[in-house]
């Protein structure tokens, strides 16, 4: 079974369906984040960028985006959104640009596809080593309420003309995965089942702060996307942080 292979034909538009307009989100993070807390920002590192999609968005605005990402395929369709702008292929737990930037970014509960705490502190380790002092770093996480919950939901279906993806999450040792089965129509009544597995992992919110309080960050901000204030029940939040 493989990650984001055949999965990334129907990547663009299952994000968009379980996430909020692409509009709204571009507008949150640049409105409510970066011209909140660094109005003079210019230079943007996004980390796991994917295919582009947020980073594009950004560019439009007049900032410099460098995006990383592990995924090559990702990148290759990242490519055809790109003008003159910077790709990287690495891991965003280990990768030196010999260059710092003025906010470092990653939406989309990207950090969750690290399943170890020693994973998400190498990730922290590596936005303060590429930020500009005083200058912040973004990121979201599913909380681990929201990765729960999913585990009791249903199956989620998405049609794509003839082909249908069906998502489901399951809590495993250490970590949650989700099965994802395409069944891809081949011609006639025949189909093609394709099978891949994506891990996510998240921590609680107290750890997360603790750590980066410790790590010479100063914590602006931690929104809940749907409701602002965060609570027991949150399940997506944003954390703004400052480089001491």
């Amino acid at each position: 079974m493989k990650t984001y292979d055949k999965f990334l034909d129907y990547y663009e538009e299952v994000v968009r369906w379980i996430n909020s307009p692409l509009e709204d989100e571009v507008a949150f993070l640049h409105e409510d984040c970066i011209m909140e807390y660094n109005p003079e920002a210019k230079s943007i590192l996004e980390l796991a960028c994917g295919t582009w999609t947020v980073a594009k968005e950004f560019v439009k605005l007049g900032y410099d985006v460098t995006g990383l990402d592990i995924n090559e395929k990702m990148l290759e369709k990242a490519k055809k959104n790109l003008s003159k702008n910077d790709l990287v292929l690495a891991d965003m737990t280990d990768f030196d640009l010999d260059k710092t930037f003025d906010v470092v970014l990653c939406n989309y509960n990207s950090i969750c596809h690290l399943l170890t705490w020693e994973e998400w502190k190498k990730f922290f380790s590596m936005a303060y080593k590429h930020l500009k002092k005083d200058w912040i770093l973004i990121f979201d996480i599913n909380t681990l309420f929201e990765f729960e919950s999913i585990t009791r939901d249903f199956a989620q279906f998405y049609t794509f003309w003839d082909d249908v993806v069906c998502l489901e999450m399951f809590k495993k040792t250490g970590y949650f995965e989700w099965l994802i089965k395409i069944f891809s129509h081949k011609e006639w009544s025949d189909f093609e089942l394709i099978t891949e597995v994506v891990k996510e992992n998240s921590f609680p919110i107290s750890k997360i702060e603790k750590e980066l309080k410790e790590t010479w960050f100063e914590l602006l901000e931690k929104v809940d996307y749907h409701y602002g204030k965060v609570f027991a029940e949150s399940e997506r939040v944003y954390f703004i942080w400052k480089k001491s």
